[in-house]
């Protein structure tokens, strides 16, 4: 088994990792749990570490402690040791923010294939309408524009 990195709610597992993080619920985004977290191969970007730090747009939303759900799947984490992770929506909103930072369409993320309740879809929307609040750049804008019109 991989050991996971340090974690803190300012650099938390992000991305695929956390998409395969269940939520509270036990709801998986994604359904690789086993090959990235018991594999040995899993590959956990940390945000701010190895993977974007989108804090200045997205404040601390959706950083959760789910170091006793990690266990309740198998995970041999010591009693005292916190595990942080993006809930679902956080880390989609990371994903798509890191390919934009890199200059293109995150066209590889279909939001029906990452979030399929609809409860998270509105959060999404939500946190999606604040977000672009946030963002002055028009690059970034017309990029986070074409994503969307591809998701319909």
């Amino acid at each position: 088994m991989n050991l996971l990195p340090a974690t803190s709610p300012a650099h938390y597992l992000t991305g695929q990792a956390a998409l395969n993080v269940p939520g509270d619920d036990d709801q998986f985004a994604d359904w690789h749990f086993a090959e990235v977290f018991l594999s040995g191969r899993g590959r956990f970007p940390v945000a701010g570490v190895d993977a974007l730090d989108t804090s200045d747009l997205l404040g601390s939303y959706g950083i959760r402690e789910c170091a006793q759900v990690l266990r309740r799947y198998g995970l041999a984490i010591e009693p005292q040791h916190k595990v942080y992770a993006a809930n679902h929506v956080r880390a989609a909103l990371d994903l798509i923010l890191a390919s934009i930072a890199k200059g293109y369409v995150p066209s590889h993320i279909t939001l029906g294939d990452t979030l399929d309740d609809e409860s998270s879809l509105r959060d999404f929307q939500l946190q999606m309408h604040q977000l672009k609040l946030r963002i002055h750049n028009p690059t970034t804008l017309s990029l986070l524009a074409q994503w969307e019109a591809q998701q319909h």
